[in-house]
């Protein structure tokens, strides 16, 4: 049975605290000796989206206002709502975010909380998505959500 949760696919996080927010999949199997963990999906999405300017606010506000921030988390995979859209990402972003989420996800697996690796490259990767913000493209993932 082919699985759904493939890699660029964007989802939808259904519970927890970044419930409702976008997200992509960027690791689909995760291979572990537990059994709970193969139900796991590895995805990095968006915390906080970039806002819209405006002239009433200070100067030094408006740029911190523009950032996007970024997570990456093992969700389960009854958490996530897959949706029909992908993300394209050229060969050497989907190298970076392997890279670093890999060191991420192998230091979550043996419990380890030290890892400055991932905390100092993260901002490589918010630089990867705010090239797709100013690019124009993949406008919905970078929309809020109406309900």
């Amino acid at each position: 049975m082919s699985s759904c949760f493939k890699k660029g696919r964007i989802v939808i996080i259904l519970n927890g605290r970044h419930a409702g927010k976008k997200a992509i999949v960027i690791k689909d199997k995760i291979s572990s000796v537990n059994n709970s963990l193969s139900k796991n999906i590895g995805i990095i999405g968006i915390k906080n989206l970039p806002s819209k300017e405006n002239r009433k606010k200070q100067s030094g506000t408006i740029g911190s206002k523009r950032g996007i921030k970024v997570f990456l988390k093992l969700m389960n995979k009854n958490h996530v709502l897959p949706t029909r859209y992908f993300v394209d990402l050229n060969p050497d972003q989907q190298t970076l975010i392997s890279n670093i989420s890999n060191s991420f996800f192998d230091k979550k697996m043996n419990r380890d909380t030290s890892d400055k690796f991932v905390e100092e490259n993260m901002w490589q990767i918010n630089n990867i998505f705010m090239d797709k913000y100013f690019s124009g493209k993949n406008k919905w993932f970078f929309k809020k959500l109406k309900f």
